[in-house]
């Protein structure tokens, strides 16, 4: 076989032909891992973050408080060393913060209703974005009730955070806790949904918390009001407290509560409509916990249900024929064990919404329902 044979100069051609190709062809080998692992990076709980971070805030607010000052004369210490301290009242600003959510474009902001505290003793309240603004917030309202409030900017181009559902909640999913902890800035810590529907029968603090979502995702002081968010981007509660040990002197321990999201809507939208939370009122006036003196005289199974002892007159729970010495042991489908729970449910309801009681008068059951109306101002 005879092979061709080329010149230097036909062979010089032909290398400045490949080399090109092959320079090109070790590039795009390099660069091809290189893009493995940028696509591996940017995973659903990034992009969930980048997604909602940008309308999440840092909110600070200032109230005045009362102040007690101690004071000696320096004068007056030249001659008695050993004289009394004087002490006079006084005023002063103080700090605190939390975090906050973007709901809409004409600058709603959600919070907790204990990060704003006080209302009365309001100074003012600066919002700080991730793009770095801040910006003075207006307080507009707030729920003692569901522990949420809301705050109004007014600034143009504001982030607004999606908002899901809370029925689409999947135990066991990723939860992304976003917020400003102990002052240092925007911060993502991300878990798991670890439970749903959590009821606390006595309240934290002045709140009365149901049906919340259980996380480990770290939350710490800072992180109240914040959003938890699913690895869709989509904002499923408000994050509102942490077990932290016995006297609360530890930070997360991966156990935390937020507040969830269709709660949050239902509040948004009494806002909206009405300017304020309207709070609802049954008429059920004093309830009492069962004991087992009370048991055995009532003739009743258990000790679980709540005792009725006064009901307004005129109010929808009187109207529907609700009694005193009725023991209330259901509240729509929901079994009642105790006074606390009894008025844990009677709070979480609405105005407007329909009450439907399962009690035990007399040893036998009755089925009172009435619809809740706005608690009176003289209640």
């Amino acid at each position: 076989m005879r092979y061709p044979r080329y010149t230097p100069l036909a062979l010089s051609a032909l290398w400045a032909l490949l080399l090109p190709l092959s320079l090109a062809a070790q590039t795009a080998m390099a660069a091809y891992p290189d893009a493995q692992i940028d696509a591996a990076r940017r995973t659903a709980v990034v992009r969930a973050v980048e997604r909602v971070q940008p309308a999440v805030v840092s909110v600070h607010v200032y109230h005045r408080e009362a102040v007690v000052y101690r004071y000696r004369d320096p004068f007056r210490e030249l001659f008695f060393p050993f004289s009394p301290y004087r002490y006079y009242r006084g005023e002063q600003d103080k700090m605190s913060g939390g975090s906050g959510l973007v709901v809409s474009a004409d600058g709603h902001v959600l919070t907790n209703g204990h990060v704003i505290g006080d209302a009365r003793r309001l100074r003012r309240i600066e919002v700080s974005l991730t793009d770095g603004r801040a910006l003075p917030a207006a307080f507009k309202a707030a729920d003692p009730l569901t522990d949420l409030a809301v705050l109004q900017l007014d600034a143009p181009d504001l982030p607004v955070a999606p908002l899901g559902r809370s029925g689409d909640i999947l135990v066991g999913e990723w939860a992304i806790a976003i917020g400003n902890p102990f002052d240092l800035g925007p911060t993502v810590s991300i878990g798991v949904v670890s439970a749903v529907d959590r009821d606390f029968q006595e309240p934290q603090g002045d709140y009365y918390y149901r049906d919340m979502i259980q996380t480990d995702a770290a939350i710490n002081p800072g992180n109240s009001g914040g959003p938890l968010v699913n690895a869709l981007g989509e904002v499923i509660g408000v994050n509102s407290f942490i077990y932290t040990g016995g006297d609360y002197s530890y930070g997360s321990i991966g156990i935390g509560f937020a507040i969830p999201i269709d709660a949050a809507r239902r509040f948004l939208s009494e806002v909206r409509v009405h300017g304020r939370v309207r709070q609802p009122w049954s008429g059920i006036a004093q309830l009492r916990d069962l004991t087992q003196r009370l048991v055995d005289y009532l003739e009743l199974d258990s000790t679980d249900g709540a005792l009725v002892v006064q009901v307004a007159v005129e109010s929808p729970a009187y109207v529907a024929d609700l009694q005193r010495g009725d023991v209330i042991v259901q509240i729509n489908d929901e079994v009642v064990r105790s006074v606390d729970e009894a008025w844990g449910i009677l709070r979480s309801l609405a105005v407007g919404s329909t009450c439907h009681l399962e009690v035990v008068r007399m040893g036998e059951r009755r089925r009172v329902s009435f619809e809740l109306q706005e608690q009176p101002r003289w209640f």
